[in-house]
């Protein structure tokens, strides 16, 4: 019983797999029926076509992939990674606006240095006459708890009086400042005879790079922060600024901070008031 049994399920798959379109034999028997050249034909067919198939799709996989890190490329140089050179005759034409911002840039940055320079200078001359004057010292009595305080403070006050005197001419403060106030002028005037239609944008912005050959290295920070001043003046709450920390603010005309970069915010203008 179990025999026939047996019997009848390996005659069911047999004829199960052959329904199917393969021939599989059971319990490792020949097969009683072999394959006709048809079915071999049509099998190394679909053989070929599905290596075949398998193959282009890999091929158009690497083609799309570098296609795609190229385009991804393409995409990265037209954000800024490798500019394109805008110079020679197809630059963009200078506008009335950008002239204004490059002139009160400019104007501001000067009329900071003038006025920073200046203001040491009447500090210095200040100190100079205050200490090298001998009623100064007669105010201090002669001895204080047996220690000569009049004495003393008389050669202090003589050697701080020759240091700081020898601080402003070194650095010339005085004459550095007429130079700013001089060089701020020559960038208003320049503004005002483009609005009087005196000079052209194009002689106008020729003036600048004229300009800037009669300029001293530039405080960066300084500069930036002029530049923020003059967008707003021309733009408003719309300006573009950079964000310059308020430590760095305080030092601009001090410390150059030569090749910070600074983070660049665009309008509107929500700079909180750290000045």
């Amino acid at each position: 019983m179990a025999s026939s049994e047996r019997t009848d399920k390996a005659a069911g798959s047999t004829t199960t797999a052959a329904s199917s379109g393969t021939i599989s034999a059971p319990d490792s028997k020949p097969s009683a029926a072999a394959p006709s050249a048809a079915n071999t034909s049509a099998q190394s067919s679909a053989s070929a076509a599905t290596s075949h198939a398998v193959t282009s799709a890999g091929a158009g996989a690497d083609q799309t992939a570098a296609t795609g890190i190229s385009g991804v490329r393409s995409r990265q140089r037209g954000q800024g990674e490798d500019p394109i050179d805008t110079s020679g005759p197809e630059a963009p034409a200078p506008t009335l606006d950008s002239l204004r911002v490059s002139c009160l840039m400019n104007s501001r940055y000067h009329a900071s240095r003038e006025a920073f320079l200046d203001t040491v200078h009447r500090w210095f001359m200040f100190a100079v006459i205050a200490l090298g004057t001998a009623a100064v010292i007669n105010v201090l009595p002669p001895e204080m708890f047996g220690f000569p305080v009049a004495n003393i403070t008389s050669k202090v006050f003589a050697a701080c009086t020759g240091i700081i005197a020898a601080l402003d001419l070194t650095f010339d403060l005085s004459n550095r400042a007429r130079t700013h106030a001089m060089m701020k002028r020559r960038y208003f005037e320049l503004i005002a005879d483009v609005i009087e239609n005196k000079r052209t944008l194009i002689e106008a912005s020729a003036c600048l790079n004229r300009y800037s050959a009669d300029e001293e290295p530039a405080y960066h920070t300084l500069l930036i922060s002029s530049w923020n001043d003059a967008q707003e003046m021309v733009y408003g709450d719309e300006a573009d600024h950079y964000e310059i920390p308020a430590r760095h603010l305080r030092f601009k005309n001090v410390w150059r901070y030569i090749g910070e970069n600074y983070p660049l915010s665009h309008g509107p203008n929500l700079r909180p008031a750290t000045l």
